[in-house]
């Protein structure tokens, strides 16, 4: 019989640059109330699970969300750069009403910032995948994980390692009247690896979208939470 190792991945709760509209990748800035009850919501959601182990970006984001969800237990906790967002280059930071044309391009394209300093999927996806690669090979069978980290990060691993439409899913948000990701921050994923193999097993939020979300998954598994 196969490993199998869940993950359970949490977003950072909203930031101060997510409020102003500011590309916010490799920069940085600290989580507004909101965000804090975001983190707190999904420690709530995460207190029957038996986490193992936890890795988190080292962005101060994603850090003090990590504390939050972790708070009262005792579940070692990595630090780790590999799970940083996608470095925008010199757009990190950037007011996206400044340029919201060219942004949009970029990120609704092939989402490449190389050329302005910064990263493309395949680069911060590669350096993501050798931790979520660690955790398997250091996991037992049956192991839950914990792992926060970034929005785009999860999307484009859903793209290229779990063969998901990406800009498909991103069209019904928006036919739907959603300007935001399809991952929400707080808890937002649970992700089964199984011998090199990646399955998104539950995709938090927008409940309504579950029907057409399993339409453009290709042999992922959607299921509804029960």
């Amino acid at each position: 019989m196969s490993k199998r190792v869940y993950i359970h991945y949490v977003r950072h709760g909203k930031t101060l640059f997510n409020r102003l509209g500011r590309m916010q990748g490799w920069s940085d800035s600290p989580l507004e109330p909101e965000g804090i009850e975001q983190a707190r919501q999904a420690k709530e959601a995460l207190k029957d699970i038996p986490l193992k182990k936890a890795y988190t970006s080292t962005s101060e984001r994603c850090v003090d969300t990590a504390h939050i969800v972790l708070e009262g237990r005792d579940v070692p906790l990595v630090y780790t750069k590999k799970l940083k967002e996608i470095s925008w280059g010199d757009y990190d930071g950037f007011l996206i009403s400044d340029d919201p044309g060219e942004i949009d391009r970029r990120r609704l394209g092939d989402c490449d910032w190389t050329d302005v300093g910064g990263e493309n999927p395949q680069i911060a996806v590669a350096r993501a995948k050798e931790i979520f690669d660690q955790i398997y090979e250091e996991s037992k069978d049956g192991d839950h994980i914990l792992v926060v980290s970034h929005g785009a990060i999860l999307m484009h691993m859903m793209k290229m390692l779990m063969g998901i439409d990406l800009s498909r899913m991103i069209a019904i948000l928006r036919n739907k009247g959603i300007m935001g990701s399809p991952v929400i921050n707080g808890y937002a994923a649970d992700i089964l690896i199984e011998e090199g193999r990646y399955h998104l097993l539950d995709l938090k939020g927008h409940e309504g979208l579950y029907e057409e979300y399993k339409k453009i998954i290709g042999q992922c598994e959607l299921v509804k939470r029960k």
